[in-house]
């Protein structure tokens, strides 16, 4: 891994979990244009890596969930913490696990929570932590109950966090996309497009562009902002 620029003053580094592809793929993006170090996690290293090459980003190959100090350790120092990795099970009541919930909770909630935690230990502030939920966590769909839940979760952490971090001047916020085509959500999108108040499905941009938003309106600080093409309004 590059290590960090040492000039904290005219430079911010930020880490982007699940960096790699999708939604995260494209907040990386936008940041490297603000003029932001950025680093991006995930498993998969190949994906990772050739993500970071063509970004001119930093590659960090780790677990999250496992390993969320040696993440926070090896990547900083940091300004920014964008908390976007995540996967789904889709599973109807009488058809859950222990280890589907455990799973989803671990990704959305227990890790980000530490990831949170190493972040504040090492961030002089002001710095940022952003959290990407989902309007799944304030309205229910059939089938996403576990996934749902776990993003809930990070709503709370996400307050939480805003209270006992304003006195280091660490905003933290968090964005409930709706529906955005990815890897995770892969032939199930389009029908859904009916949701959606202004037409269309949402895309990593749409996402990024919110992210770049909070990073530069640093009086804000426990919401949860939706980015969702109107899809909460909608009765």
């Amino acid at each position: 891994m590059t290590p960090p620029s040492t000039n904290t003053s005219t430079h911010r580094r930020a880490l982007v979990t699940g960096g790699g592809t999708g939604i995260g793929r494209a907040i990386a993006q936008k940041l490297r244009d603000k003029g932001l170090e950025v680093v991006i996690v995930g498993r998969r290293a190949d994906v990772l890596r050739a993500t970071a090459a063509e970004l001119g980003a930093v590659a960090l190959v780790a677990d999250i969930v496992s390993e969320p100090e040696r993440v926070i350790a090896e990547a900083g120092p940091l300004q920014v913490l964008v908390n976007n990795a995540g996967h789904q099970v889709a599973a109807p009541i009488g058809q859950w696990t222990a280890a589907d919930l455990a799973g989803l909770y671990a990704v959305h909630t227990i890790a980000p929570a530490l990831l949170a935690q190493a972040f504040a230990a090492q961030c002089e502030g002001p710095g940022q932590i952003i959290h990407i939920a989902s309007t799944l966590a304030v309205r229910p769909a059939p089938a996403t109950a576990g996934y749902a839940a776990a993003k809930a979760g990070m709503l709370a952490l996400s307050r939480a966090l805003a209270l006992e971090l304003a006195p280091q001047q660490i905003t933290a916020n968090a964005l409930l996309p709706g529906v955005v085509p990815t890897e995770m959500t892969s032939g199930r999108a389009e029908a859904l497009l009916h949701l959606h108040p202004l037409g269309r499905l949402g895309n990593g941009t749409d996402v990024a562009d919110a992210v770049c938003w909070l990073i530069d309106a640093p009086w804000v600080t426990g919401a949860a902002i939706p980015v969702d093409g109107g899809l909460l309004v909608r009765e």
